[in-house]
This record gives C-alpha cells, sequence and structure tokens, in this order.
C-alpha cells in the first residue's frame, strides 16, 4: 500500500505556458509551495519563431524525462501542448478564455487562426483532462456582440473526442485585494484593461469603446482605465476620464479601494482575476453577459445584456445613485461573492486531479 502511495505521490510537473501573466505567476508561485515545478515559457517571438519555440520545448521536455516527471500542466491550449501530448506526457490545459473561443470581428480568439486551431484541437483530444477557469469555456451561446458566431466554446470547435473535463477557477489572496482607504470617490469608475491601444484587440474586446462613450454621457462621472499599452492613441478624450499604463500590484490595489464601481463591458472572459480582485476590495460590479460573469457578480451587482454604452450608462447610474447603506451592503457582498475562490482551493484542486489520472494510469 505503502508503495502504491509512493508511486502516486506528486514529486515534481512541468508547467508550460505562453506567457507569463499575472494569473500564471501566482499558478507557478502557489503550486512551488507543494512540489518541485520545472517551468518552460514557450513563446519568445513571433510566428517566425516557431521553429525555435519547438526546439527550445522538446530540449525541455527531454530533460522533464530525464528528471522523472510525467504531468505537465499548460495554461492555454495552443502550440505549446502539441510536443507534451506527442511525447505521452499526462497533459492537463487549463482553458482560460482566450483559447476557447473565436471573434475574428475584433481579431480576438485562438479558434479564429487555422494552425492554431488545429494544434489546439489535437492537444484538447489527446489531452489527460481539461481544466476550464470556468464550466461555460466548454460551450456556451454569445447573445452580447456580433463579433463572432453565436456559438462558442472549445467544443463547439473541436470536432470528435475530447479530453475529459473538470471546472477548476482561479483564486486570490484575499488580504491583499481588501480595502485600503476609509473613503471612496463618489460616482467613480475603473477598469483594468491591460495591453488595450485604440482600436485594437484589447479596446473592443474589454469594452473601452464604451467606457469612453459612457464616460460622454455622465460629465459628473470620473473613469480610470488601467493598464492602457499606448495611452498616445487616444486623443479627444473627455476630461472626466483618465487613461493609466501599467501600474503595480499596490497601485491598482489603492485604486480599487478608492473607486466606487467596477466595470468590465468585456466581449470575451474565462474567470477575470481583476473583476474577482475589485470585488474582494469592494467595488461594486457593473459586467456584461457572458461566460463566468454573472455568477462571480451574483446579486452584488449589475449584468447587461446588449452591448451598448447606454446598457452601460443606465446600469452605472443605477449603482451609483444608491444610497450609501445600500452600497455598503453591496460592496460587502461583492466581497463575499469571490470569499469562497482561494488559492488553497485551487491549487488542491489541481493537484488532486493530476493525482487521480496518476492513480488511473499505474
Amino acid at each position: 500500500m505503502s508503495a502504491e502511495r509512493d508511486r502516486n505521490e506528486i514529486r515534481r510537473i512541468a508547467y508550460i505556458h505562453p506567457q507569463r501573466f499575472h494569473f500564471v505567476a501566482k499558478d507557478i508561485e502557489a503550486l512551488r509551495e507543494r512540489v518541485e515545478v520545472l517551468e518552460h515559457r514557450f513563446s519568445s517571438g513571433g510566428a517566425w519563431a516557431l521553429p525555435w519555440d519547438f526546439l527550445r520545448q522538446s530540449v525541455f521536455l527531454l530533460r522533464c524525462k530525464l528528471a522523472g516527471v510525467r504531468s505537465v500542466i499548460a495554461h492555454f491550449a495552443g502550440y505549446h501542448t502539441v510536443l507534451p501530448v506527442m511525447m505521452g506526457f499526462r497533459t492537463f490545459i487549463i482553458v482560460a478564455g482566450s483559447d476557447a473561443c473565436s471573434y475574428p470581428g475584433i481579431d480576438y480568439g485562438s479558434f479564429r487562426k487555422p494552425w492554431m486551431a488545429r494544434a489546439m484541437a489535437f492537444s484538447m483530444r489527446k489531452a489527460a483532462q481539461l481544466l476550464p477557469v470556468h464550466r461555460s469555456l466548454e460551450r456556451f451561446t454569445d447573445r452580447f456582440s456580433h463579433f463572432g458566431p453565436s456559438e462558442q466554446g472549445y467544443a463547439h470547435f473541436v470536432y470528435g473526442r475530447i479530453a475529459p473535463s473538470t471546472a477548476v477557477p482561479y483564486g486570490f489572496d484575499h488580504r491583499q485585494w481588501q480595502a485600503r482607504t476609509p473613503a471612496r470617490t463618489p460616482r467613480s469608475v475603473l477598469c483594468i484593461a491591460t495591453g488595450a491601444a485604440h482600436g485594437n484587440a484589447v479596446h473592443f474586446r474589454k469594452g473601452v469603446d464604451l467606457l469612453i462613450e459612457a464616460a460622454l454621457s455622465l460629465g459628473d462621472h470620473s473613469f480610470t482605465i488601467v493598464g492602457i499599452a499606448d495611452t498616445q492613441s487616444y486623443k479627444d478624450l473627455p476630461v472626466s476620464i483618465r487613461m493609466l499604463g501599467k501600474c503595480t500590484p499596490e497601485e491598482v490595489g489603492h485604486l480599487m479601494s478608492s473607486h466606487s464601481v467596477y466595470a468590465q463591458p468585456s466581449v470575451m472572459e474565462g474567470f477575470p482575476n481583476a473583476l474577482c480582485e475589485a470585488m474582494l476590495a469592494g467595488c461594486l460590479p457593473v459586467v456584461s453577459n457572458v461566460t463566468s460573469l454573472p455568477e462571480i457578480v451574483g446579486a452584488s451587482g449589475l449584468v447587461i445584456n446588449e452591448r451598448s454604452s447606454a446598457a452601460l450608462v443606465a446600469a452605472i447610474t443605477r449603482l451609483t445613485l444608491l444610497d450609501v447603506p445600500e452600497q455598503n451592503r453591496l460592496r460587502e457582498l461583492a466581497s463575499a461573492q469571490v470569499q469562497p475562490y482561494t488559492m488553497e482551493k485551487r491549487i488542491t484542486a489541481l493537484l488532486k486531479v493530476v493525482r487521480m489520472a496518476m492513480t488511473e494510469r499505474s
């Protein structure tokens, strides 16, 4: 019995990703508190670098085999998940959002790219298990926008057998994102839109265009949009809106604590970290009716069902016109909505899935 338990114990795993996003770094750091993690970033440049990226990855995976690694966790499906399944690793793919959709109207979604779609489909069929951050990413109907087909989700784009799935939501450090300032600026609206520039995919996916239109209609409100890649690309903005570039986590935490409303009128999301962190900080959420967003928000905020600035304006003003006691009640409810999502629960769930796969194969 002890020999079987020892054989199924996870000592080290490989963690592969295309880019070390904030939520990727959180996973790796939390996993390293439990097991040894061998990390590999796949993408080193554009499409021209793919041969070099595959070569680098093959060397990394061979070293993993020599080190006794048998399981790979990959964040997102893509080119970087092809070799792990081909080389016989038990591969667990975290489906996070862009790898579950196709929105050619705004140049977003990995399934809109034919060769990438083939790589993803191959990987999703051969993987040990898919780990979507929300169950809706498997299949959902989009009625919010018209930038892509209404039927979305990886199961809609991958034909034939697909690996079994277990939804494992992201987790959060509740202490890090608790409210830090005693007072909030009334009628203030915050949005995190990392990588946005005027007219690019993030600009439309995060609804920055709607927020600008809303600012024009709500002259007595202030708007802050964080993470802009090119602030100079935005011209003739209303005076009530400010565009900020990259901010530190401490700066973001202060902004979340000092703003009243957090707006996420997105075309597509998986399980958005910024929304959950803002809710933990006590922001009143306004979100679009896509994937996980209505479930995350619950009764603590408002959900808009159409992609229009009028709908966004109506939702924002409905919240900012509430009296202070009611706003405070909703702020407490918003924070409570995210309380179940901890990093400890997430990492325990990820390792449980890996361990069960090891047990089934042994």
